[in-house]
Parts: structure tokens; C-alpha cells; sequence
């Protein structure tokens, strides 16, 4: 499968000519209400990767329904839709609605690492419904100790993000999330540890070749969600 953010809203045909073995689309993250671009958005490069700093924009929940519905219940894959962490009622909206398309196989609640367990626990609870729950896990979450208690039954696995840095660009300091070959050994780590909780783990932060994902699954992982290799390929 793909990262939230790698490839857009739909499964294009570069995405599955690239990569025919895929089996679920994971889409651009989504909130209730349109968010704008990070001011000064940028893509900034050190050695041994690149960190992002885009503040995940998107027109809204409504104008993407608007857009893509028959796209996501006519697609050739299961559609999961990435929704990102906020208010608990308004996750509940989104899910509820999210609930009535064909072909939505699941969601991918992507949680901030800016929040605290109850707001984490808050926002499973709101998005507790017929779909089930990928847990969009924040690389810097992976070993907190309060995190067995949040992975409850409902949430069916739990998909490792890239860990977040900071960088200087330009006289500016810019917060971002990190990717390149060198977050690989973080990832292996990261995957070794969630294997205690016996919930299927999703893995890709740091891979670029066939011999990595190798070693993913041997560490433990279920299934290679691509995050680079895709941005890669220009999907």
C-alpha cells in the first residue's frame, strides 16, 4: 500500500503501473475543514534524505466527497481514507460519512504528535464505527509507555510515520517530517518494538530498494507502505 500523502485522493494509473503488486489505496490525508498550506511550505534536502514541511493542505472533507466519490466507488482497489486527528465530533462526522460510500474498505486515523493520550483516546473513540481503524502512528509515539492503552480491539493495525526534525533554510527554521535512507534503521527499530502489542504493522520510512523491505518483514512487519520509493517513481 501507499502512504498517506504519496500519491493524491485517487489511485492513479502511474501508481498502479508502478507498483501492480499494491492491494489497498490510502489517501491524501483529510480534514473536516479545509486547511491551507504551511506558510513558506518546503521540501528541504540533508544529507541522507529530506525533510517536508507542507502542513498536510486540503479542500475539506465535503469538497473532496464532492470530487472523488465515484472515483473511490469505482476504483479498481479498496479505498482508505486518511483522516486526520481533531475535534471528536467532527471525527465522528467524517466517519459517519465515510461510512455511506461503496468501496471505503477503511479509514487511517492520522494522529498530531502534538497531542496527549486523552485527546488520542478521544479521537479512536470518535472514529470507532463500521469501518475499521488503521492507527496512523507518529514515529515519536511508538515508545511511549501509554501506548498499549490506547490500542484497542477496534483499531485492527497500526501504521509506523516518519519521525519529525527540525532544519534551518534560508535564515529560517523549518519543522518537518523526515524521510530518506537514513530514517531506515529508525523504522526496523520502530517495527521491532510494535511487534510486542500483536497488532499487524505497516511499514515504509526509509526504503528504497527490494532488499529493505526484505528486512521489514523479517523485523516483523505485515505489509510495506511506501513512502519515498513512491515520491521516487514521480506517481
Amino acid at each position: 500500500m501507499n502512504a498517506a500523502g504519496t500519491a493524491g485522493f485517487i489511485p492513479g494509473r502511474g501508481l498502479l503501473n508502478q507498483f501492480p503488486e499494491i492491494a489497498l489505496f490510502i489517501t491524501n490525508p483529510i480534514s473536516y475543514h479545509p486547511r491551507r498550506p504551511a506558510t513558506l511550505r518546503n521540501i528541504i534536502p540533508y544529507q541522507g534524505g529530506f525533510m517536508v514541511h507542507n502542513g498536510h493542505p486540503n479542500p475539506g472533507l465535503k469538497k473532496v466527497i464532492l470530487q472523488y466519490r465515484k472515483s473511490w466507488e469505482n476504483a479498481i482497489l479498496p479505498v482508505c481514507v486518511n483522516i486526520l486527528s481533531g475535534e471528536p465530533h467532527n471525527i465522528e462526522k467524517m466517519v459517519r460519512t465515510l461510512e455511506s460510500i461503496e468501496n471505503i474498505a477503511a479509514i487511517e486515523l492520522g494522529i498530531d504528535n502534538s497531542l496527549k493520550e486523552p485527546d488520542i483516546e478521544a479521537n479512536i473513540q470518535s472514529a470507532m464505527g463500521e469501518l475499521p481503524i488503521i492507527l496512523s502512528l507518529p514515529f515519536e509515539f511508538v515508545f511511549q509507555e501509554w501506548l498499549g492503552r490506547i490500542l484497542i480491539q477496534e483499531i485492527v493495525a497500526i501504521s509506523i510515520q516518519a519521525p519529525r526534525g527540525v532544519l534551518k533554510q534560508n535564515d529560517q527554521y523549518f519543522h518537518g517530517r523526515l524521510y530518506g535512507r537514513s530514517k531506515f534503521p529508525l523504522t526496523l527499530h520502530a517495527v521491532q518494538h510494535l511487534t510486542s502489542f500483536e497488532k499487524p504493522i505497516f511499514a515504509g520510512v526509509g526504503v528504497l530498494d527490494e532488499s529493505q523491505i526484505s528486512r521489514l518483514f523479517e523485523m516483523g512487519a505485515n505489509n510495506f507502505q511506501g513512502h519515498e520509493i513512491i515520491w521516487r517513481n514521480n506517481i
